[in-house]
């Protein structure tokens, strides 16, 4: 039970390819965990809330709004690792997990002054648990059930970004989503002349959607940004085997809503940036093979960023660039009575050049908590670092060894 993407939630997932009625439907540590999402951003706007529609950097290259793209006039890249610890409660108990990775890479080329092409990696959902005992509803038959998942849900995301006229810049990302999980189940029997089993479901999917991003400039200090996402459909297959080979198979669609955000970025003087967003999930009308546990519903998110740079006279422990944020982004479903899941987020870092024009490196902190105990019946929070790197060098025509 690790991290998780605001867009393609682990519990939307499940509720598709596990087996009915093997886990409890209050257990958090099991199939219905709730999770985490990780932010296709760099790390600066990670720390401002996870700024991803108007926050323009000339320094740092990010495609969640293909749109900032076009502001790259270098060969940029971008990298990113991130490390957390999650604390999980319910009424079954308390766990703890660790996890860490690299869930996010992109590069991007200028074509010109008006042009540039990016690729990236985005490593939507980590599927991993540890080995979990799942509660089972009254059965016959007395067992016990070890549960453990490998496997992951991620993009590749291919952008066009143009720049047009006064700097109006335009951007248009085509995505393609994999899915690939492995699930083991253990059935441990309390009659020992029963003889234990192994279960093995293979899961595997794919599907293509597209995004169009937009960025305004607001005079020299300020710029307006709006995104759309279109629906997305994953293909998914699931093979089921048993200790002779493959058992069944079967097939399923997973959607994912389509999306509409907005975003104002405003530089106060040399040292001051604040960011603001907006983003609505239309999750209502999603009609797919998933039942969502406790029914879809439409998400508003939002979140607020502010960023103070350093100046000369500063005292030399504030040297440094300072960010904070907030973050407020629900779940798309509610829990089995139907109750809203909230989930948010603070977040706060800094970061500093890397001498001699080898990039930049930026630090961010982010606390989260996902469900409450009292309503949900479960409650996750975290705690993660995540450790950002972009480079960029001249886009230049390589000389002859004869020039």
């Amino acid at each position: 039970m690790r991290r998780l993407p605001s867009l393609l939630s682990c519990l939307l997932l499940l509720c598709a390819l596990l087996p009915a009625g093997r886990a409890a439907a209050d257990s958090q540590f099991a199939s219905n965990a709730l999770g985490v999402g990780i932010r296709p951003v760099h790390v600066r706007a990670w720390a401002m809330g996870a700024l991803e529609t108007a926050l323009a950097d000339t320094s740092r290259l990010s495609l969640s709004n293909p749109a900032l793209a076009a502001g790259m006039n270098r060969v940029s890249m971008n990298i990113l690792y991130h490390a957390e610890r999650r604390h999980a409660r319910s009424g079954e108990g308390e766990h703890t997990y660790n996890s860490s990775g690299f869930p996010l890479f992109e590069f991007l080329i200028p074509i010109g002054d008006r042009l540039a092409l990016g690729l990236g990696y985005h490593e939507l959902q980590d599927m991993g648990t540890e080995k979990i005992r799942l509660e089972t509803f009254d059965d016959p038959v007395d067992y016990t059930t070890l549960f453990e998942r490998h496997g992951s849900v991620f993009r590749v995301p291919a952008v066009a970004a143009f720049r047009l006229f006064r700097d109006v810049r335009i951007g248009l990302r085509l995505d393609t989503y994999f899915l690939s999980i492995e699930e083991d189940y253990d059935l441990d029997f309390a009659d020992s002349d029963i003889r234990d089993t192994r279960e093995r479901f293979l899961i595997g999917g794919d599907g293509t959607g597209g995004a169009v991003g937009v960025l305004l400039p607001l005079g020299r200090s300020g710029s307006l940004g709006f995104t759309w996402s279109q629906e997305v459909r994953l293909r998914v297959d699931r093979q089921r085997e048993g200790l002779s080979g493959t058992v069944s198979g079967e097939r399923a669609r997973i959607e994912v809503a389509p999306r509409f955000g907005a975003g104002l970025s405003w530089r106060f003087d040399e040292r001051w940036t604040a960011g603001a967003e907006y983003a609505l999930s239309s999750w209502e009308s999603v009609k797919d093979t998933v039942a969502a546990l406790g029914g879809y519903r439409d998400v508003a998110s939002f979140a607020i960023g502010l960023e103070r740079m350093p100046d000369r006279n500063d005292p030399w422990f504030v040297r440094l660039p300072l960010r904070a944020g907030f973050r407020v982004d629900p779940l798309m479903y509610g829990d089995r009575e139907g109750n809203r899941i909230d989930r948010w987020a603070v977040t706060c870092g800094t970061g500093f050049s890397l001498g001699g024009g080898a990039g930049i490196c930026d630090l961010a902190v982010e606390y989260g908590r996902i469900g409450d105990q009292d309503r949900n019946g479960l409650e996750e929070s975290y705690t993660r670092v995540v450790v950002g790197f972009t480079g960029q060098e001249p886009w230049r025509r390589r000389k002859s060894y004869l020039e």
